[in-house]
């Protein structure tokens, strides 16, 4: 009987870090989409930026023009900054040299950062189309 609840024991503790670890590989298959939602997004954001400046002069709005064109360059330079730190300091989560605990952490973290990417990106994107047409 005691082997019976010891092999429980053993069977609930395997699956329970397993959920861990599908728990941990699941967010970080939604950062990776959302990061690869937007990064395509790349080129469109520094044409539209040329596209902007070259539209500064003669216009009524230069300074409007200017911001939006820093407004599409730091999107660009946050998707940079982001992948640049997830390479940084992904490796031992990824690599499974760190606890559960700190790997959810990170991860949950690490999925705020790419949203706020996607939302610079995309507020970006828009409001350099929406002054183009004007």
């Amino acid at each position: 009987m005691k082997r019976v609840v010891s092999l429980f024991v053993i069977v609930l503790f395997v699956f329970a870090c397993a959920k861990k670890e599908d728990k941990f590989e699941t967010l970080k298959t939604e950062v990776f989409a959302i990061h690869d939602e937007v990064m395509p997004k790349m080129g469109e954001l520094m044409s539209l930026k040329k596209k902007v400046l070259d539209k500064v002069e003669g216009s009524e709005n230069p300074d409007e023009l200017r911001d939006i064109a820093l407004s599409l360059e730091k999107a660009q330079s946050g998707m940079m900054k982001w992948m640049n730190d997830w390479g940084t300091n992904s490796t031992p989560h990824v690599n499974n040299e760190s606890t559960e605990e700190a790997k959810l952490t990170f991860i949950n973290a690490e999925i705020e950062k790419v949203k706020k990417v996607r939302e610079e990106i995309n507020s970006s994107i828009a409001e350099a189309k929406k002054a183009l047409n004007n």
